[in-house]
C-alpha cells in the first residue's frame, strides 16, 4: 500500500500586472519584499521581474496541497496588492507586451546572454507537479510511462488563450511560446538513467543547455529533488485545476512505479507523434479533440481524461485523492477549462472581466449565489440517487449559500436516498453550506425512521 502513497509537491508561477491595464510590469522584487515582511513568505524569482513563483511543502495528498495552495494564492495576491500591483494566475501575458526585463543573477545573465530575445520573452507562468520516486533509475522509467498522457495533462489546466489583447486561437498559447527552446515538450523514451545522463550531457556540451535545470522536457527527474516532475501545464486558473493536475500526476506516477516493479513495459509512443498530440491539446484545450496516442485515433480530450481517471480509480481511492479528482472535473465540466471562462469572461465584460477572474484569490472563490433550490421530482432510488448527490455537490461548487432540496413531489424514497442524503449533509457540513429538505409526505416518514430529520431541517408542505 505505501507504493500508492507518494508525498507530492506543486509549484505556480503568476504574472504581475498593472492593476488597470493589466500590462505585465516588473514589480517582482516589491511583491517579494512585500510578502516576506506581511507573512513571512518566502516567494522565487523567476526570469524576468514580472514573475514570482510560489511553492507547496511536501505534500501527503491532494488534500494538503489544496489547503497550502489556497493560503500561498491568497498572500501572493495580498503582497502584490499591497505593492501596487495583481498577481493574476493565467499562463502567457493577455495584453500588453510579450518581453520582459531579466531578473538579477549569474544565471539569469547567462541564459539572457546565450539565448537572447527568447530569454526575455519568458513572461509565461507553468505549473509544475514534484512526484517522489525511490530513485533515478525508478525516476526515468517513471517518466517513460507518463509520457502517453502529457497532451491530457496540458489540456487540464490550459489557461492561455489571449495575448496582445486578442485571441491566439490556442488554448494554451504558453505552450507554443514555451515550445521554442531547444530543449522542451515531450521527452523521448530513455532505457536507463544512464541513458538519460548521457543525453543530457550532449545537450550540455552542444550548448543547448546551460545547465541541467534548463532540459526543460514536459516530464523528467528532477535535476535538484529525487522526484519526477511534470511541466506541462499553464499556471491553472483556480486552485480546483491545480489540485486536480497534483492529483492526477500522484496517481500515474504511483501506479508507474508499481507497473516498473513488475516489469510492465511502457508504451514507446515516438516523440514526433507525441508532439502532434500535445499541440493539438494546447490547441483545442479540454474542449477538442487531440490524437489518442494509445490507439492512435482522434479521440475528446475530455473522453480522454475521464478514461484516465477510470484506469486511475484504484489508486486514487487508495491514497484519498478521488473525492478531489472528482470535484474537479464536475468543475470542469461546469466552467471549461481556464481558457473556456476566459474567453466566457471577455465575451461578457471584456479584458477587465478577464483579469478579474485571473486574480490569484479570486477563482478559488466562485460568486456567491444565494439560496439554490435543488428539485426531484422522480423516485429517489438506487439508479437516481447518484443524481440527487451529483445536482447537490454542483450546486455547492457554483457557491450556493444555501440549498434547498426539494422533494414534495417524490413517492418513493428508498434506502439509497438516505445514504445520498447523509452525503450531501456531510458536504454541506465541510463547505458550510446549510441545506434543508421540503419533504412529501413519504419522504418524511422517511426521515423521521431513519432519525434523519435530526440531522436535516425538515418542512412538509400543508398539502403533502
Amino acid at each position: 500500500m505505501e507504493q500508492t502513497l507518494p508525498t507530492v509537491g506543486v509549484e505556480e508561477e503568476f504574472l504581475l500586472v498593472d492593476p488597470a491595464t493589466g500590462v505585465a510590469v516588473n514589480r517582482a522584487a516589491e511583491v517579494v519584499a512585500v510578502a516576506r515582511e506581511a507573512s513571512g513568505l518566502e516567494l522565487e524569482h523567476e526570469i524576468t521581474w514580472t514573475q514570482v513563483e510560489i511553492n507547496t511543502s511536501v505534500c501527503g495528498g491532494a488534500e494538503q496541497v489544496r489547503r497550502e495552495l489556497r493560503g500561498l494564492r491568497r498572500a501572493v495576491a495580498k503582497a502584490a496588492r499591497e505593492a501596487g500591483c495583481r498577481a493574476i494566475a493565467v499562463g502567457a501575458p493577455p495584453v500588453g507586451d510579450t518581453e520582459g526585463v531579466i531578473s538579477d543573477g549569474v544565471r539569469y545573465r547567462l541564459i539572457a546572454d546565450e539565448f537572447g530575445a527568447l530569454a526575455t520573452r519568458q513572461l509565461i507562468c507553468g505549473c509544475h507537479v514534484h512526484v517522489a520516486v525511490p530513485d533515478r533509475e525508478t525516476a526515468v522509467q517513471v517518466s517513460n510511462h507518463l509520457r502517453p498522457w502529457l497532451p491530457v495533462l496540458g489540456a487540464v489546466t490550459a489557461n492561455s488563450p489571449f495575448s496582445r489583447g486578442a485571441d491566439t486561437g490556442f488554448a494554451s498559447w504558453r505552450s507554443m511560446v514555451w515550445s521554442q527552446w531547444p530543449v522542451a515538450g515531450p521527452p523521448p523514451v530513455f532505457t536507463s538513467w544512464q541513458h538519460y545522463q548521457a543525453v543530457c550531457d550532449m545537450l550540455l556540451e552542444s550548448g543547448t543547455a546551460l545547465d541541467p535545470a534548463m532540459v526543460y522536457w514536459d516530464v523528467r527527474p528532477s535535476s535538484r529533488w529525487p522526484t519526477v516532475e511534470v511541466r506541462v501545464a499553464d499556471v491553472g486558473a483556480g486552485v480546483d485545476d491545480a489540485v486536480l493536475l497534483a492529483a492526477l500526476v500522484r496517481a500515474l506516477v504511483a501506479n508507474a512505479v508499481m507497473d516498473v516493479e513488475r516489469g510492465v513495459p511502457p508504451v514507446p509512443v515516438p516523440v514526433e507523434i507525441l508532439r502532434q498530440a500535445c499541440w493539438r491539446a494546447a490547441r483545442d484545450g479540454l474542449a477538442g479533440s487531440a490524437l489518442d496516442v494509445l490507439s492512435g485515433r482522434l479521440v475528446p480530450l475530455r473522453r480522454q481524461l475521464d478514461g484516465l481517471v477510470d484506469r486511475l480509480r484504484p489508486v486514487l481511492r487508495a491514497n484519498g485523492d478521488l473525492p478531489l479528482v472528482e470535484h474537479g472535473l464536475r468543475v470542469l465540466d461546469r466552467d471549461g477549462c481556464g481558457a473556456d471562462r476566459q474567453r466566457r469572461a471577455f465575451r461578457d465584460g471584456g479584458m477587465e472581466a478577464v483579469l478579474d477572474l485571473l486574480e490569484a484569490d479570486a477563482a478559488d472563490h466562485p460568486p456567491r449565489r444565494g439560496v439554490v433550490e435543488v428539485k426531484m421530482a422522480a423516485d429517489v432510488d438506487l439508479s437516481t440517487s447518484d443524481a440527487l448527490e451529483r445536482r447537490c455537490a454542483e450546486a455547492v461548487d457554483a457557491g450556493a449559500e444555501e440549498i434547498v432540496l426539494d422533494l414534495s413531489e417524490v413517492v418513493f424514497f428508498g434506502s439509497s436516498g438516505i445514504t445520498a442524503l447523509a452525503r450531501i449533509r456531510a458536504l454541506g457540513h465541510d463547505r458550510g453550506v446549510p441545506i434543508s429538505v421540503v419533504a412529501s409526505s413519504t419522504v418524511a416518514r422517511m426521515l423521521h425512521a431513519t432519525a434523519m430529520d435530526t440531522l436535516l431541517p425538515l418542512r412538509v408542505p400543508p398539502a403533502a
